[in-house]
C-alpha cells in the first residue's frame, strides 16, 4: 500500500470535500475487512471447540446429528472421535489428528489475529486522518466565510 502525503491546507473545500470521500471509503472499505476476519476466527474458533468436544473419551460411540443441509440432519454416531476431515480450502478436506486438527485451526486464529491488528492500525490511521481533513475543511469553510464577509463589507462602502 503506498501512501502519499497531501498538503491539506493548499486544497480548496471542494477538493478537501474530494479526498475525505475517499478516506472514508477506504474507512470502510478496511472496517468491513475486519468484520471478514472476525467472522472467520469465530468460525475456526468453533471448529476447535468442536474436535475438543467430540474427542474427548467418553464420546467415543456416541449418537450425535449429522447436518446434511442447514435445517436437515440425520441421526449418525461418532465412529473414531480422534479423526476429523478438515476443509482446507477450496472444497478439500485432509484426514487430521485431533492435535493436527486443532494445531491447524490455531495457526489459522494465530494469522487472522496478526491481520487483525494490522487492519485495526490501518482503521486508526484513516480515522485520524479523516477527522484532520474535516478540521481543515472547516477551517477552509471558516476562511472563505470570513473573506466573502470582508468582501461583502468593502462593497458596502
Amino acid at each position: 500500500m503506498s501512501t502519499q502525503k497531501i498538503d491539506l491546507t493548499k486544497l480548496n473545500p471542494e477538493q478537501l470535500a474530494v479526498v475525505k470521500r475517499q478516506f472514508d471509503q477506504e474507512l470502510q472499505h478496511f472496517t468491513q475487512s475486519l468484520q471478514a476476519l472476525n467472522v472467520a476466527r469465530t468460525k475456526f474458533k468453533e471448529c476447535k471447540d468442536d474436535i475438543e468436544s467430540v474427542s474427548k473419551l467418553n464420546n467415543e460411540d456416541q449418537a450425535i446429528l449429522v447436518p446434511l443441509s442447514g435445517s436437515l440432519y440425520v441421526k449418525g454416531k461418532v465412529k473414531d472421535n480422534k479423526k476429523f476431515l478438515v476443509d482446507v480450502g477450496t472444497g478439500y478436506y485432509v484426514e487430521k489428528s485431533d492435535k493436527d486438527a486443532l494445531e491447524f485451526y490455531e495457526k489459522k486464529i494465530t494469522k487472522l489475529n496478526k491481520e487483525s491488528v494490522q487492519i485495526q492500525a490501518i482503521i486508526k490511521e484513516k480515522s485520524q486522518s479523516s477527522m484532520a481533513i474535516e478540521g481543515h475543511i472547516r477551517q477552509a469553510a471558516i476562511k472563505l466565510h470570513e473573506q466573502n464577509a470582508a468582501q461583502q463589507s468593502q462593497s458596502a462602502q
